[in-house]
Order: C-alpha cells, then structure tokens, then sequence
C-alpha cells in the first residue's frame, strides 16, 4: 500500500508542478553565445519555453551585458532603463519564474546589431 500512496504523491508533484521536474536549459544564440551574431528571433522560433526554463547568456564581458527590458516598446526601441534586472557576469543563468513575455538585450549593441531576445513563456 505504501508503494501505491508513493506513486501517486508522485504523479501528482508531477501534473501540479512539471516545469519543476521537466526545466530546460537554453543557450541563448546555442554556438554563437550573446554576441549580435546569431539570428536571436530565428533562435527562439522552435523553441517553447515554460516556467522553470533557464536562459544561459555566454558572452565576453566586457563586450555586452544582459538588460531584461519593461516592456515590448522599450524591448523595440533599445531603452535600455528602466529595467528588471541588468546582467554583466558573461555567463548568466536567468530563471523564467513567471508565465508571460520577457525582453532581453545588450545595451551596448541593441541598436544596431540587433541583439535583442523576446521570449514568450507558458
């Protein structure tokens, strides 16, 4: 009976929360890392993010850094502040805590490289 009650508080973690047990790890720009070189909305067009989720910047440091923007006009625009956070370690892990879009880019080359990531979390 115990190996039933077991399983079934396991199969319940499990439908309750799966982004828990089931979290990817992503690179953003995989190969190419944070550098203005990849194709960051070609990047994210197969992929479906979930709570849970971890977007990995890999960048030279003193070359870029992370803002996670507002909002999509700030996002459009480059504004780089405000912001919800600003990453300059160049290997940042950030967690995807909430449903919803989240807007990243590098203030130094957001303008014109384009180096900007919008990401729609489930």
């Amino acid at each position: 009976m115990a190996r039933v009650s077991t399983a079934l508080v396991l199969i319940a973690f499990f439908v309750v929360f799966p982004s828990m047990v089931l979290a990817t790890q992503y690179v953003v720009g995989d190969d190419l890392g944070w550098s203005g070189d990849a194709d960051y909305e070609g990047w994210v067009a197969d992929k479906t993010f979930f709570v849970g989720d971890v977007l990995v910047f890999n960048y030279v440091a003193t070359d870029h850094n992370v803002v996670i923007a507002t909002n999509g006009d700030n996002y459009d625009n480059c504004v780089a502040s405000p912001n919800f956070g600003v990453y300059d370690s160049g290997n940042d892990a950030i967690t995807l805590n909430e449903a919803g879009t989240y807007y990243f880019l590098c203030s130094y080359h957001c303008d014109y490289l384009q180096q900007k990531v919008m990401v729609t979390v489930n």
